[in-house]
């Protein structure tokens, strides 16, 4: 298994909610090692669903990547599912009973990634 990255600017204080540092602690170093896996799925699920989605300049890319994440339950669930299947034991049992929050936080920093990469979806 591959060692998950630390993320220096991933500050957890005593002020911090379960749900952000949950974030900060499993979540993001998690995406951070899942990022080209995530490239992929979503440059693959892109070119299933548009093909002309080359063509498109910029914000009709930006704008069709983030109907694709508000829209497309079975995309978002795809994406939190890659994540969720890093979790330990432990991290699983703290993730359930804030399930519905992290899960938007999941989709919230994948879109957020995925719009920041969307040049690589047109390749």
């Amino acid at each position: 298994m591959t060692q998950r990255p630390v993320i220096p600017k991933a500050k957890v204080t005593t002020d911090t909610s379960q749900e952000e540092a949950f974030q900060n602690t499993v979540l993001r170093p998690i995406i951070k090692m899942k990022h080209d896996l995530l490239i992929a799925y979503t440059k693959h699920y892109i070119a299933d669903k548009n093909q002309h989605f080359a063509l498109l300049n910029l914000e009709k890319k930006l704008n069709y990547v983030r109907s694709c994440f508000e829209q497309d339950q079975v995309l978002r669930s795809e994406l939190r599912g890659i994540i969720i299947g890093q979790f330990t034991t432990d991290e699983f049992d703290r993730y359930s009973p804030m399930s519905t929050a992290i899960n938007r936080r999941i989709v919230t920093i994948i879109k957020e990634r995925m719009i920041d990469h969307v040049e690589v979806f047109s390749n």
